[in-house]
């Protein structure tokens, strides 16, 4: 673990801590090829203070957790921001990784250059993979410019029309960077050059939203007061086309209307079959056991897969064993 901000996601992991949060510090950083390297102890508060000194960011927004996430707990739980499905995840951005695998390997994959592409794509494999196939060391990414000009506007408007809206500026190439409905309000952020972003405006409507930074920031940390209800919760990755899921009261909207949060005491099979009928998956982000499973069941096709990899990567299953799913190197 690093800065253990994010204890909350998966079950519970299995075996004694390995801390990297002395491993840290920016390795390399090349401005005018828009990559950075850091060791995945280092705080994603410092990459991002790093780049926007160069008018830079991070691909995918990961969340910064109160300055205590970390560069390999990001890769990790591969959570990402609102911008995911405009610019990419942070998986998307993994250009190579290091690793220590269950023999004790200090192993390099990838490199620092997009077109390093042949073979099997080992290093986003990591991402999303909560360290089941190793300990991270090191992570090179590609990062983006900041948009010249971003602004967020807030519309008054049934969760129907948003949804509706939402697919509507996704179709017609509108500079979109951001869009979520909460409470009778579609929230879009716009983030491109002043003409096309002013333009959009215009089109669009609404009123320009106070603080727009600190709502954005809410969502990607769940401090928005959605997130903060203790009961358990679910997440449903669906087509954005989908129509309104009557699941609870109190639904949250992000992604574009692809990712569906919910409050519910309905069961993580349940949820899955429902977000099936809606061509996705579904995850238990937060339960009140997290010894229950989290992520979507799998067929016995993608267990053998995943078994297979966490026994070449790892074959005395050290590493987080069970944490993303209990048949997941649960038994030594």
């Amino acid at each position: 673990m690093g800065g253990n901000s994010k204890a909350f996601y998966g079950r519970e992991p299995i075996g004694e801590p390995v801390s990297l949060s002395a491993h840290q510090g920016i390795i390399s950083y090349k401005p005018s090829e828009l990559v950075i390297s850091a060791r995945t102890g280092t705080r994603i508060s410092e990459l991002q203070a790093a780049l926007v000194k160069n008018n830079q960011m991070l691909v995918g927004e990961p969340p910064a957790f109160n300055g205590k996430a970390t560069l390999g707990g990001a890769v990790a739980s591969g959570l990402s921001g609102a911008s995911r499905p405009y610019s990419g995840s942070l998986r998307d951005a993994i250009l190579g990784v290091k690793l220590i695998n269950g023999l004790g390997e200090h192993l390099r994959f990838g490199g620092q250059v997009m077109k390093n592409v042949a073979g099997y794509d080992v290093s986003r494999l990591q991402a999303g993979a909560f360290g089941a196939f190793g300990i991270l060391t090191e992570v090179t990414l590609r990062v983006r410019p900041i948009p010249v000009q971003t602004m967020t506007m807030r519309l008054e408007m049934s969760q129907v029309d948003a949804i509706k809206t939402m697919r509507e500026l996704a179709a017609n190439g509108s500079p979109v960077s951001g869009s979520a409905w909460y409470q009778g309000y579609l929230y879009v952020r716009l983030s491109g050059a002043s003409q096309s972003v002013t333009r959009c405006r215009n089109a669009l409507g609404g009123t320009e939203l106070d603080n727009q930074d600190l709502f954005w920031r809410s969502i990607r940390n769940f401090r928005h007061p959605f997130f903060k209800t203790r009961d358990n919760l679910f997440r449903l990755s669906i087509a954005p086309s989908s129509p309104i899921i009557e699941l609870a009261k109190d639904t949250f909207i992000d992604w574009g209307g692809a990712a569906r949060w919910v409050h519910s005491q309905a069961s993580l099979t349940e949820m899955a079959r429902i977000a099936e009928l809606h061509g996705g998956h579904a995850m238990r982000f937060r339960s009140e056991d997290n010894h229950n499973e989290c992520f979507h069941p799998k067929s016995d096709a993608e267990k053998a897969i995943h078994i297979s990899l966490k026994h070449a990567f790892d074959p005395q299953n050290l590493f987080n064993r069970g944490r993303m799913y209990y048949w997941l190197g649960a038994e030594v």
